[in-house]
């Protein structure tokens, strides 16, 4: 098998319609719109927990560090666009090869790193929902050692593709310390990409459908149900994405088929990423905060009435004087005058 840069200019796609998310302003758009209001989500959150309820917890360490590398990952998407992204690579020149092949490595990582440390952040979560010894709370264990392991694994992938790292991006620089991301062999390359994006899906998918069986439950809440149902929604959004993701890789062969062109083929699933990174980081943030801003809301908007009641009370210590506050108030009411058509003042005094 030749070397992936042969594939370079291999088949002429020039001509190809451009995908509206290769546009920079849809790029800008879509990745900073999520991303602001991950990080809106994010901070509600972690002030709940750390200001309102007082119980920060591993959860919340890893929603942190997700938040970080999604920004990071986020950042890196929006300064693509300025070397090259949603461009064929062919016309970028080689100078702006190797800017946009170091923008993809920053990237890669960022993702490999983010979409781990997010799952981790719901799973922790799911620990405090679940009892010690329960059924629910081992297999929820269970995924967060695979979890760890499966991110540790493909974030080093991903940062250390080859040796020296430089050789990732310096494409003149010969080496045959190179593996996995960083490999120069088509199918290494593309089912590396495959593999990572296809047990991303099918985690998420174990991580959104271990709370399961809070929704099945009898005498669950309506308001608690329909919350549950709205994470769920949510999850299942970050499945498609993540789905739309492996079908986008899989037919371009990670960037490579039928041409090498990874700024043009590869731009739609970087996007994705961005997004289904931070609709994770908001599905892990709203049942947290949300309660609490629900219940603040109410007492803004709540109207009180106010009821002005009148009492009689008697006066004691001077019999001349003896009297009620009632003698001196109408002895019939409004109403009453009202229908009296010859009113006398002894009436009312």
């Amino acid at each position: 098998m030749g070397s992936i840069l042969d594939l370079l200019g291999k088949a002429d796609n020039l001509s190809d319609p451009m995908p509206i998310l290769n546009e920079r302003a849809a790029v800008l758009g879509m990745v900073i719109s999520f991303l602001v209001v991950a990080w809106i989500c994010g901070i509600f959150r972690l002030y709940v927990r750390f200001f309102v309820a007082h119980c920060l917890g591993w959860d919340d360490f890893f929603v942190v560090l997700a938040m970080l590398s999604s920004l990071m990952l986020s950042a890196a998407t929006c300064v693509s666009t300025n070397y090259g992204l949603g461009q064929h690579f062919l016309t970028l020149g080689f100078a702006g090869m190797v800017a946009f092949v170091r923008s993809f490595y920053v990237c890669g990582g960022a993702y490999a790193m983010a979409t781990a440390l997010i799952k981790l952040a719901l799973l922790f979560q799911y620990l405090r929902m679940f009892e010690a010894g329960s059924k629910s709370r081992f297999v929820t264990l269970v995924v967060i050692y695979i979890t760890a392991a499966w991110g540790l694994a493909y974030s080093f992938l991903a940062f250390i593709p080859c040796f020296p790292v430089s050789a990732f991006w310096n494409l003149t620089t010969v080496t045959k310390d190179r593996w996995a991301f960083g490999s120069h062999d088509p199918v290494i390359f593309a089912r590396t990409f495959e593999s990572h994006v296809g047990m991303n899906v099918a985690l998420d998918l174990i991580v959104f459908l271990i709370p399961l069986r809070l929704f099945l439950e009898q005498g669950l809440r309506a308001k608690s149900r329909l919350g549950l149902l709205g994470l769920f929604t949510m999850g299942v959004l970050v499945n498609i994405l993540g789905i739309f993701r492996l079908i986008g890789i899989s037919h371009s062969q990670a960037g490579t088929y039928p041409t090498l062109d990874p700024s043009w083929y590869g731009c739609v699933p970087i996007v994705l990423a961005a997004v289904e990174v931070n609709l994770a980081t908001i599905c892990a943030s709203l049942p947290i905060f949300w309660p609490v801003l629900q219940m603040n809301l109410g007492k803004i908007f709540i109207t009180k009435e106010i009821e002005i009641t009148s009492e009689v009370r008697r006066f004691s210590g001077d019999e001349e004087m003896v009297g009620e506050l009632g003698d001196l108030s109408p002895q019939k009411s409004l109403k009453s005058l009202g229908r009296d058509p010859n009113p006398r003042w002894s009436d009312i005094s």
